[in-house]
């Protein structure tokens, strides 16, 4: 089965947001989403981000063949950051190799729209497989952040993660 990624539209959001809206994906978000969430903060948080003041973000849903299974995308949230990357699935598509692959389409689709330097993602550090994720993606484990979780409604340890992109394309 085939991964692909194209830019978020409202009847994505539509569509992702029964997925969305599980407690085990929010738990495994950290504060990404939260459960219960009505629609119109799904879709707020899905289409506007917590960049849209800064302007570099995109939000993009992530298929499973013609399956939408999940979203993935890179924002700031604040100017003088580096770009921050986040994704999440349905729970009955974890484990499936899904995620790793959409997240190697998210990078090379930021390198080819000329995004190059330092970009950034955290984990709760219970959240194994996405820490897997990252590491398998070329990311490296550069530190821990304590917060508090709406998600987990408690402090928890975060693992920061990095990677250094270069761009491809051709006017750089």
């Amino acid at each position: 089965m085939a991964v692909s990624i194209a830019l978020i539209t409202e009847d994505d959001i539509k569509t992702l947001y029964p997925l969305g809206h599980d407690k085990d994906v929010s738990w495994m978000s950290g504060g990404g989403l939260t459960f219960p969430i009505s629609y119109e903060e799904f879709r707020i948080r899905k289409t506007i981000a917590v960049s849209a003041s800064v302007g570099e973000m995109a939000s993009y849903a992530i298929r499973w063949d013609d399956t939408l299974v999940g979203s993935i995308g890179y924002f700031r949230r604040e100017a003088d950051v580096p770009l921050e990357i986040g994704y999440w699935l349905g729970k009955k598509y974890w484990g499936k190799g899904i995620a790793t692959s959409a997240l190697l389409l998210a990078l090379d689709a930021m390198r080819d729209d000329g995004i190059s330097g330092t970009l950034i993602a955290s984990t709760i550090a219970d959240n194994l497989g996405s820490r897997h994720i990252l590491l398998k993606c070329g990311f490296r484990e550069i530190g821990v952040e304590v917060y508090d979780s709406p998600a987990r409604k408690m402090e928890v340890e975060s693992i920061l993660h990095s990677i250094t992109l270069s761009s491809t394309s051709p006017d750089q």
